[in-house]
């Protein structure tokens, strides 16, 4: 029975409705994530770079260095889930950027290994406040919210720390080049001080509710409970939980593995060639550039394009790693390394709106972090293993990517069976 307009109950039902549009302020995780990923991309690389160029440690030890602090991030999220409950969203978000310099700067001071492992341990642990506290306030937002602005704050977050990390690395790169890493690492380590005045501008935390929840407690007239089941469901945005959050856990690790040994293996190349360091800040910009294409058009794709978006990643990955063994040049290994972050972007993208449609449709914060474990670990174990096998047999690596493309594609299609075009448009 439709709902007339001039009707009181109508208009104490659409007031109530647009109650849920509660006021939240996202510009400062935007703000926040931007300048944290220019410091960051800066730091990392140009740390890797003077500990590998200048220091010349072994390719073993500059993994495990590189891997102490995304080890740490395995149990990062849990540790920071636990504190986050005691001092709520806005406080642990301002400790986090407060340790932040603390123990960036400590790691340019001392370069004993033993040293620089506490250091990024303990900055490693400090990340389990930042990011599964930003993808627990993108999921609650997508809860309250239009699914256009839902669209277009996961558009921004994405934007805000891939822009920041290729912005970082280019002017890592002027750094670098003009001087040395050294002082990029300086550089990198003032502008995290920006972190601590862009924290405080976070809302303070508050209870969100979902317009369904809101729906059901004012639920007045049984009447007119259909009417208020259909809006409610109009404020769905939780599409992508037609996938089970497998499929969206094991698109994580690959991503995270395969982008961690082809970050660690380009120094490892210039070296073998006697190059320089600088064009790795180039290289990795390039991966990131291309990988926030990939996110972005991840974003206007629809479910079953996402589906294929993947496929097509996975298969384009092993070719690509195949060709490492026939094309020797590095030009062709910086180009095409680039390259793979379109299809880092098209992984990442569709697993990560996975993995916020289920916080937001179960509303909990469990799925962001397992995802950030699950980070942790693909960004931490990688390295130490890659340092070890590339003192071996460089191209060793990359037979692994290639083993564990095919087993993983073919887990995803088993996963995503169901997922049809036909039954999509049904």
């Amino acid at each position: 029975m439709p709902l007339s307009k001039k009707f009181p109950f109508y208009q104490k039902m659409q007031t109530k409705i647009n109650q849920t549009s509660e006021p939240y302020r996202a510009w400062p995780i935007f703000l926040l994530a931007f300048t944290r990923l220019i410091s960051v991309s800066i730091f990392e690389r140009a740390l890797s770079n003077y500990l590998y160029f200048v220091v010349d440690i072994s390719e073993s030890t500059l993994g495990i260095i590189s891997s102490a602090g995304a080890i740490a991030y395995i149990f990062a999220p849990i540790l920071g889930q636990f504190i986050t409950s005691k001092t709520g969203i806005r406080n642990a978000l301002i400790l986090s950027s407060v340790l932040t310099p603390i123990l960036t700067g400590a790691q340019i001071i001392y370069f004993e290994p033993w040293f620089l492992i506490l250091c990024r341990a303990s900055l490693g642990l400090t990340m389990g406040l930042y990011w599964p506290n930003c993808m627990n306030l993108l999921s609650k937002w997508q809860k309250i919210s239009s699914p256009e602005r839902a669209k277009r704050d996961f558009r921004n977050f994405n934007f805000s720390w891939n822009f920041g990390f290729i912005f970082g690395l280019l002017i890592g790169y002027v750094w670098s080049f003009s001087w040395n890493d050294y002082f990029a690492m300086i550089f990198s380590w003032s502008l995290s001080f920006l972190l601590i005045p862009i924290s405080f501008f976070i809302k303070k935390d508050s209870k969100i509710r979902s317009p369904k929840e809101k729906l059901e407690i004012h639920l007045e007239n049984p009447e007119f409970e259909e009417d208020f089941k259909m809006i409610s469901k109009t404020n769905s945005n939780s599409s992508m939980i037609i996938y089970p959050i497998l499929f969206s856990w094991i698109g994580i690790i690959f991503l995270a593995t395969t982008k961690s040994i082809l970050q660690f293996t380009y120094p490892v190349f210039l070296k073998l060639y006697s190059l320089e360091s600088h064009s790795t800040y180039l290289v990795q910009g390039g991966i990131q550039l291309a990988q926030l294409i990939g996110l972005t058009w991840i974003n206007v794709m629809n479910i079953y394009k996402r589906k294929i978006s993947v496929f097509i990643s996975f298969i384009s990955i092993i070719v690509i790693s195949f060709t490492i063994f026939s094309v020797g040049s590095i030009w062709y290994i910086a180009i095409i390394f680039a390259v793979t972050g379109l299809f880092f972007g098209f992984i990442h993208g569709t697993s990560m709106k996975i993995m916020l449609d289920y916080g937001s449709a179960k509303n909990t914060a469990r799925y962001s972090t397992m995802n950030e474990i699950i980070i942790g670990i693909g960004f931490g174990v990688t390295p130490i293993i890659s340092g070890y096998v590339v003192e071996v047999n460089l191209y060793a690596v990359f037979v692994f990517i290639i083993i564990c493309g095919f087993a993983f594609l073919a887990i995803l299609t088993y996963l995503s069976r169901n997922i049809k075009k036909e039954r999509l448009n049904s």
